[in-house]
């Protein structure tokens, strides 16, 4: 009896241990479930990058579709960040799912899930959002997530922040919603085809835009909330064609159109149509005037217009994003119709000449009879129709502003384009204003740098102060 007592006085720790230790493993992995489930874990992430604003909370908490995203990776270049905002993410709703997939693992996945999505940006380390109910997927990668800004002395754009929330938002905004800002390019006239607009498509689908393309020969149909671009045609509308246009304004359609020194000065109905909103076409391409050195770029047909104040170029103008330039452009006329429509010049260039188009392959020098001043480069009109509906409209006299992506690079083209698409479109543009997270770490500022300076001067003071007594009455004994 007594034997198997102290057996188990002896047991009994190791029981109690063992105890303790099963308790501790399933206390640890409770608040690790709650921890992922919930998302409880402190932001120690670069500059709190996985932190989101209440702006995402609330998408997230009125996610109207499931969406599951792929994160793509090979091995050791996965991105922490981009994982801990997903795991966050996901935390808040059961509507949104990711998992990471391994391209070593499966290194097929890039090429399938791109010809699957028919989309070309599928790549290594890149984010996949994808909706089945909707259809729409957005594919995201490392430029997404990084803010930039025009450098006025580099001449250049220049890293200036981390955008992943707000990238990540808006996508799961263009995928979720039922309908989506759509743009729609006129075919059938010659306009500028698709391997001319190739970049522009992809800003504008970047910035959470449908693009589709539109021949009403063929049948295809515009609805009232499209905006509809005419880019540079090369032929004329047909009766039919023209009546379907203004039809589409009369109902509160905006139309994006831009019109290049080389096109026809002839198309009775395409002039129609923009003698409608107050716009006329002047035949001949614009030249700087050789004195006016701010007027143009190293070249006199490379021209830098004055940006106007209007309601979309009002917040350039505040940021200072006026810099454009325009590689040979057409001027245009504002014509005299009454108080309807309202016609607005956003661009205006500096003192200048019309030449002749032929005339100019010869020599760009002023000729006697060249008109001169200053001439509209772009203008923005809003028709008022009897019933209380507007039609917008924007015209400018260059298309390279618009789908180049050098002049993109080296101006604020892409600024200026999506301030237009966002003012002219009909729908509300998928625009969230969350601030990007910097991209470096603030120095340490201390406000007051003489209480540290105190302490460390007081502090060994004082010690000593403590010391001297004790010290005295060792010595004393």
């Amino acid at each position: 009896m007594k034997n198997r007592q102290r057996a188990l006085l002896r047991v009994k720790p190791f029981l109690l241990a063992i105890i303790i230790v099963a308790l501790s493993l399933s206390l640890v992995l409770a608040m690790d479930t709650l921890e992922k489930r919930h998302a409880l874990r402190m932001d120690f992430s670069f500059n709190s990058v996985t932190t989101q604003s209440e702006q995402t909370r609330e998408i997230m908490k009125n996610l109207a579709h499931p969406v599951h995203a792929y994160v793509l990776f090979t091995p050791g270049n996965e991105d922490q960040a981009l994982l801990g905002l997903l795991n966050r993410l996901a935390a808040q709703t059961d509507q949104f799912t990711y998992s990471a997939e391994n391209l070593v693992q499966n290194p097929m996945l890039v090429n399938r899930m791109s010809t699957e999505l028919g989309d070309d940006l599928v790549s290594a380390d890149s984010l996949v959002l994808t909706c089945e109910a909707t259809g729409r997927t957005r594919v995201l990668n490392t430029l997404n997530y990084l803010e930039q800004s025009f450098d006025a002395d580099k001449q250049a754009f220049v890293l200036s922040g981390l955008a992943y929330e707000k990238s990540i938002a808006e996508a799961l905004l263009y995928i979720t919603l039922d309908q989506v800002p759509t743009i729609a390019l006129l075919t059938g006239h010659g306009e500028l085809g698709q391997s001319d607009t190739e970049y522009m498509e992809l800003f504008l689908t970047q910035h959470h835009f449908g693009i589709k393309r539109v021949n009403l020969l063929s049948g295809d149909s515009l609805s009232k909330d499209d905006l509809l671009m005419i880019l540079a045609p090369q032929k004329d509308l047909l009766e039919q064609e023209l009546k379907a246009l203004t039809d589409f304004a009369s109902q509160g359609g905006a139309f994006f159109i831009s019109t290049d020194y080389s096109d026809p000065d002839r198309l009775p109905n395409f002039d129609a149509l923009y003698r409608m909103f107050g716009f006329e076409r002047k035949s001949g391409i614009v030249i700087a005037d050789g004195a006016d050195t701010a007027a143009y770029i190293d070249n006199p047909l490379f021209l830098t217009p004055y940006m106007n104040t209007t309601e979309p170029t009002a917040p350039l103008i505040g940021a200072g994003q006026t810099r454009l330039r325009l590689p040979g452009a057409r001027a245009l006329g504002i014509l005299s119709l009454a108080d309807n429509p309202q016609v607005d010049p956003l661009l205006t260039s500096g003192y200048a000449y019309i030449k002749d188009v032929n005339r100019a392959n010869e020599s760009l020098a002023r000729e006697e009879g060249d008109e001169e001043g200053q001439f509209y480069l772009a203008l923005l009109s809003d028709y008022a129709h009897n019933d209380g509906t507007h039609a917008r409209a924007m015209m400018i006299g260059n298309s390279a502003i618009l789908v180049d992506a050098w002049l993109h690079e080296v101006t604020y083209g892409s600024q200026f384009l999506l301030h237009m698409v966002n003012y002219l479109s009909t729908s509300e543009p998928i625009n969230i204003n969350i601030l990007p997270k910097p991209l470096v770490r603030e120095q340490l500022s201390i406000a007051k740098p003489w209480i540290p300076i105190l302490l460390i001067i007081v502090l060994p003071i004082l010690v000593a102060a403590l010391a001297v007594p004790l010290l005295y009455r060792r010595s004393r004994r």
